[in-house]
């Protein structure tokens, strides 16, 4: 394995890797590499089916490449590659997977593909961001080399945060301590409010971690030194919280134990002119300009129902964003505390005709449902998409329309191809957005009406 290779890369792999051939004709995936590079590489470890390769160095460029090799950019894995290039990519990645995994043929699949949604400020998008601390200072993983670093200039997070990660380290420096593992920031550029989440996995009771963790702030000046910074520029810290993750799979889902420590556990967002509470932990899109186009789409298609069914509503941000008047609008979501904070961002708009019940989405019952007709169903599952048996109801009710969210074009096209080789939907349109510039994720959204025939 030691053996080097030219490699001609002459495309993405679905988690933006470079595709080149051996000499045998053997598929070889090589990170950090872009179609037209022509670089020098070595198999790192081989299959019967593929090889992983590890790029030495770039011998002739890619026309594309806006970095010399090597200089990667932690958490954004494609920022070696021009926007262009990147919206071309993701175009193909998720065409790619509705014919290939889908079984939709090019020509039909040419008829509702829509162009790609780009996003008009690609940099400093991002309202959350996670840090490890590795002594004293905040740090991404390089998705290359797998190890925390020093961002440096980020070109993902929102420039506030750069400033809020500076005021932490400096009250690191001054007050050294061992009892967080991550930080954990969230905010919003439109209401100027800041959430921050300190996370430890202190091996002591959560009693006597909690209470370590009380004095470490009050002594070190934590939160008010962060408030004092925050307000200098026209921002408010809203609150701090400590969450405890014991367990590996506690740190992989990021959950825990969830304290507040100063303040409150939530931050306020504006979406389509209508106010949101988001709790620490709980899920929300990170780029807010690209959500509302997305949730554009998904309403100009739900508008000329009577009710829309939310499936995966998390807290309520798609279903009460595109709810319009004289619509009614039901939710299910499997997270309590999404739920808490679904009816209680229907309640802080004033909105009286949503109702958001802990349920399963599989689980739901289509005989049961008191909704008016006709009625429109949007699903955003999680990355794994749809379970079975949801689909096989959905072919079942066929509500009039059927809205798509989906952060994975594979497990799109994988249930895609379910509900349209059932017959009972016809495929609409397919609408890519870049919701993530800079990385090989791509949100879509696909939209699905009733087969009368």
């Amino acid at each position: 394995m030691s053996e080097t290779y030219e490699i001609k890369i002459t495309a993405l792999g679905n988690e933006g890797q470079g595709v080149g051939l051996l000499p045998t004709g053997k598929k070889i995936f090589i990170p950090g590499t872009i179609p037209g590079d022509l670089c020098e590489a070595r198999i790192a470890s081989q299959s019967s089916k593929f090889a992983k390769g590890l790029c030495l160095r770039v011998l002739e460029p890619s026309p594309d490449r806006i970095l010399s090799f090597g200089n990667f950019v932690p958490g954004a894995d494609l920022a070696h590659m021009s926007y262009e290039a990147s919206l071309r990519y993701k175009s193909q990645k998720v065409s790619g997977c509705l014919t290939r995994i889908g079984g939709i043929e090019p020509a039909a699949l040419e008829g509702v593909m829509q162009e790609i949604i780009s996003c008009k400020e690609p940099l400093n998008y991002r309202n959350h961001m996670q840090y490890k601390i590795v002594s004293g200072k905040l740090c991404l993983v390089n998705s290359f080399t797998m190890k925390p670093e020093d961002p440096g200039n980020p070109i993902l997070e929102y420039r506030i945060f750069t400033r809020v990660k500076g005021e932490i380290e400096r009250v690191f420096e001054n007050a050294p301590t061992l009892l967080f593992d991550e930080v954990v920031v969230r905010g919003s550029e439109r209401t100027h409010e800041i959430l921050l989440e300190l996370v430890s996995s202190r091996p002591e009771t959560h009693e006597v971690t909690i209470g370590n963790v009380r004095h470490y702030i009050e002594a070190s000046g934590f939160y008010m030194h962060l408030k004092s910074a925050l307000q200098s520029d026209g921002y408010r810290l809203t609150g701090l919280t400590l969450r405890i993750s014991s367990t590996a799979t506690e740190k992989r889902t990021h959950s825990g134990l969830r304290v507040v420590i100063e303040g409150s556990d939530y931050y306020e967002e504006i979406l389509f002119g209508r106010k949101f509470r988001i709790h620490s932990g709980a899920f929300f899109q990170v780029n807010i300009p690209q959500a509302e186009l997305l949730y554009k789409c998904a309403g100009e298609f739900t508008g000329d129902a009577q009710s829309i069914l939310d499936l995966y509503c998390g807290t309520g941000s798609i279903g009460l964003s595109i709810l319009k008047p004289g619509q009614s609008l039901m939710g299910l979501e499997t997270v309590p505390e999404a739920i808490r904070a679904a009816k209680e961002n229907a309640l802080l708009n004033g909105i009286s005709c949503a109702s958001f019940f802990i349920k399963p989405a599989e689980k739901i019952d289509f005989t049961g449902l008191s909704l008016p007709e006709p009625m429109a169903v949007v699903v955003d599952p999680p990355r794994k998409g749809l379970d079975d048996a949801l689909i096989m109801k959905l072919i079942s009710r066929r509500p009039g329309k059927l809205c798509y969210i989906s952060c994975d074009p594979a497990t799109l096209a994988r249930d895609i191809k379910l509900l349209l080789k059932s017959g009972a939907f016809t495929l609409q349109s397919v609408r890519p957005v870049d919701m993530f510039p800079w990385t090989h994720h791509v949100e879509t959204v696909v939209l699905m009406s009733k087969n009368e025939n």
